[in-house]
């Protein structure tokens, strides 16, 4: 449990699946012996690391001063996400979590040890046998409740958020170095502030699940996804569903509706929603490429295929406006928008968040100025509304019960309305390209499509990540082939 300096580790990380990966790590400040020491670390995540996580290790390596300052990867940030999922599911406040984190920098540097390098010490907490099995004690969410079921009696009725957080891990831990807790406080709470967010899990969607947006190819009669991946760009794809010839709009000859995709379940998998006149109906990915048989989810939208379509009175979008994971239905209605919000297999009766909307149906409806969009621009996990006003874009922020005033945070896209507007260049989208659960830029210029990262308040340069995508701006298009979706 108390390691020093002069320790040099190889480090065998139990990975999901059972394989051990040997890596090299950081020494502890509390080693009594010299010498060479294997420490076998299990997973904290039994789905892995993710893309998410190594963005919050590269950010916090910046922040923090304490022991682990400089050595977060992404093992360490899963560790610590999955301890402080373990408050929030309990509805503990922060502060209990940076208790827990700040008792996890000093034990194990948040690492699930296997090793039992203090008697019968395992896991993230270095509990010992009384504490429960060593399968339990290597389960970090079980080990977590432990650790907070102990605050609580030591420090009943809350009593614990009125002392001092090096005090109270010492007084759960009884460690024989007590007073290493308190300068470790500072960096458990920029780590519980970097990730009390997504503490809850993958709260990212993508059509396999590995966060980062997929292209989706609606051509003709098929649906084919072509897979983002982590060296950039798009895999060759493959068709995962058919019969969907007249679902490229109602604009289009023949038309019987639309396609949409977003997660509608929370299981971080980009299910297929379809807007078939009248009715909303969902198609569960199952995350194999499958989609299942449907159910309908909502009726009455039979006049919300937008504006350009006659006697048509506004138009759906698909987004979590909550943040809960599932996706919101959003309805642009005339100058209004309003949410109703997912509840399991339907949305409830709605509510208004945001007016003045009334020329924001495209530029290709009567005295239009634009088009609004929603995605998640500031990683709190709620979709943001982001406005496409002639050459400008910005963003209104959501703060839950609507949004802010908003901000301009790109220019120079007046001709990125659509092919189908006066000098038209192509068209704008937004997903998270890169797995850091920040929506980028996505433009589709011509044949080209290019990503433009979001940096925080606006977008780098970009750069063209695929291209011969010419004929896939909307089967309204002159030899138009079909249409590509983000997600």
């Amino acid at each position: 449990m108390r390691f020093s300096n002069s320790i040099k580790r190889a480090v065998t990380v139990v990975l999901a699946g059972g394989m051990l990966v040997t890596l090299p790590s950081v020494a502890r400040a509390e080693e009594p012996a010299a010498g060479t020491l294997a420490i076998t670390l299990a997973a904290c995540d039994p789905d892995g690391t993710t893309a998410t996580d190594a963005a919050s290790a590269a950010r916090l390596n910046g922040m923090l001063n304490g022991k682990v300052a400089g050595d977060l990867d992404a093992y360490r940030v899963s560790c610590a996400r999955e301890v402080i999922r373990a408050v929030r599911e309990r509805g503990m406040p922060r502060r209990a979590a940076v208790i827990a984190i700040t008792t996890v920098i000093v034990e194990t540097e948040i690492r699930n040890i296997v090793e039992k390098l203090d008697h019968t010490s395992v896991g993230l907490f270095q509990q010992q046998d009384w504490w429960g099995t060593e399968a339990q004690r290597l389960d970090p969410i079980r080990a977590a409740n432990a650790f907070l079921n102990a605050m609580e009696r030591e420090y009943p009725n809350d009593s614990w958020q009125n002392v001092a957080i090096g005090t109270v891990c010492q007084e759960v831990q009884e460690s024989g170095f007590g007073d290493r807790y308190a300068p470790q406080v500072s960096d458990a709470g920029k780590i519980v502030d970097e990730l009390w967010d997504h503490a809850f899990g993958r709260t990212y969607d993508s059509f396999n699940g590995d966060a980062r947006a997929d292209m989706i190819v609606h051509a003709g009669t098929e649906v084919s996804v072509r897979k983002g991946g982590s060296g950039g760009g798009f895999d060759g794809g493959a068709v995962v569903t058919s019969g969907w010839g007249r679902y490229h709009g109602m604009q289009v000859t023949d038309g019987l509706g639309r396609l949409h995709f977003a997660d509608f379940n929370n299981d971080h998998f980009t299910d297929m929603i379809v807007h078939h006149g009248s009715d909303v109906s969902v198609r569960y990915n199952n995350g194999k490429g499958v989609f299942d048989g449907g159910r309908t989810v909502s009726t009455g939208w039979g006049r919300y295929h937008g504006l350009d379509v006659a006697n048509g009175l506004g138009r759906l979008h698909f987004a979590d406006f909550t943040g809960d994971g599932r996706a919101d239905m959003i309805v642009h209605h005339g100058s209004d928008v309003s949410v109703r919000h997912n509840v399991g297999e339907g949305f409830d009766g709605g509510h208004a968040v945001t007016s003045g909307w009334g020329r924001y149906h495209g530029v290709q409806a009567a005295n239009g100025l634009g088009r609004l969009f929603f995605a998640d621009l500031n990683s709190d996990d709620k979709a943001d509304m982001v406005v496409h006003d002639g050459s400008d874009v910005s963003v209104r922020y959501n703060t839950s019960g609507g949004f802010d005033g908003g901000r301009i945070i790109s220019s120079g896209w007046g001709r990125y309305h659509g092919l189908d507007a006066p000098n038209g260049l192509g068209r704008l989208h937004f997903a998270d390209y890169d797995g850091d659960q920040l929506d980028d830029m996505i433009v589709h210029d011509g044949s080209d499509v290019s990503v433009r990262l979001n940096v925080g308040g606006g977008f780098d340069g970009g750069r063209t990540v695929t291209s011969g995508w010419g004929r896939f701006h909307g089967m309204q298009i002159t030899d138009g082939l079909g249409r590509l979706y983000f997600s």
